[in-house]
């Protein structure tokens, strides 16, 4: 550290940070941020800004590889599907060819991350981005269609907060097809900021004696969302009664 930047932490940026911190003006960490700052470093990107990088200490580090089914996944099924999907009739006819969701469906595109024993094809997170990656060289289009029920789909949420029962119904059906996924956040007032969404539920005991949640939102440019089957909702989780 310089002379200069010395001076300046302790004349200029400790006097300030001090203040700012007693007048109560930075924003508060939530405990969810939190998390998410300690879940890990900065492993190579540190090197890389410093401007000193140890490539030696970067290649040495231990990088994935597709295992042979993902490989023969990359090198036919993904293959076949790029073939049948013309990038500009894509684009003309504002849809993927019938032939080629057909096949998203058959050879479960939409089921990657779904494990085996559910239906879906079990894939590392890996040779899932390397399916996307190659998909995106033929059609973007086709690239996001694959890659949001992969990622931000309803199947995720499933396999680690569902129930037995709702795990055992739908994954299998969204991988398969038969259940097609989107992720609603994005609405008027907000997109990818999800701490600024209006959209609310609230916690309510029905006269059946049943807990529900009475939902009341807006949401807008959702991918898949025109034909989804089964949507994730983004909203903020109200209890005012406990």
């Amino acid at each position: 550290m310089s002379i200069v930047q010395k001076i300046r932490m302790q004349l200029l940026t400790k006097p300030l940070f001090s203040l700012l911190t007693a007048k109560g003006l930075l924003p508060s960490i939530s405990e969810t941020e939190k998390t998410a700052l300690r879940a890990g470093g900065v492993w190579m990107e540190g090197d890389l800004f410093s401007g000193h990088p140890d490539f030696e200490k970067i290649m040495a580090n231990p990088y994935p590889r597709l295992r042979e089914e993902e490989q023969s996944f990359l090198d036919n099924e993904v293959e076949e599907l790029c073939a049948m999907t013309d990038d500009w009739e894509v684009f003309r006819q504002r849809d993927l060819p019938q032939q080629a969701w057909e096949y998203i469906k058959e050879k479960r595109f939409f089921g990657m991350i779904i494990p085996k024993e559910y239906g879906g094809l079990g894939f590392s997170a890996y040779g899932h981005s390397c399916v996307i990656e190659k998909l995106a060289t033929c059609s973007q289009v086709l690239a996001i269609t694959v890659m949001v029920p992969n990622s931000l789909g309803p199947a995720e949420l499933l396999l680690h907060y569902g129930l037995e029962s709702q795990k055992d119904y739908y994954l299998p059906r969204l991988a398969d097809g038969r259940e097609i996924p989107c992720f609603a956040l994005t609405e008027p007032q907000a997109g990818s900021d999800a701490t600024s969404i209006q959209s609310h539920g609230t916690v309510f005991r029905d006269s059946d004696g049943e807990l529900k949640i009475r939902l009341q939102f807006e949401k807008r440019y959702i991918t898949l969302g025109a034909i989804a089957t089964v949507i994730g909702l983004a909203f903020v989780l109200r209890d005012p009664y406990n």
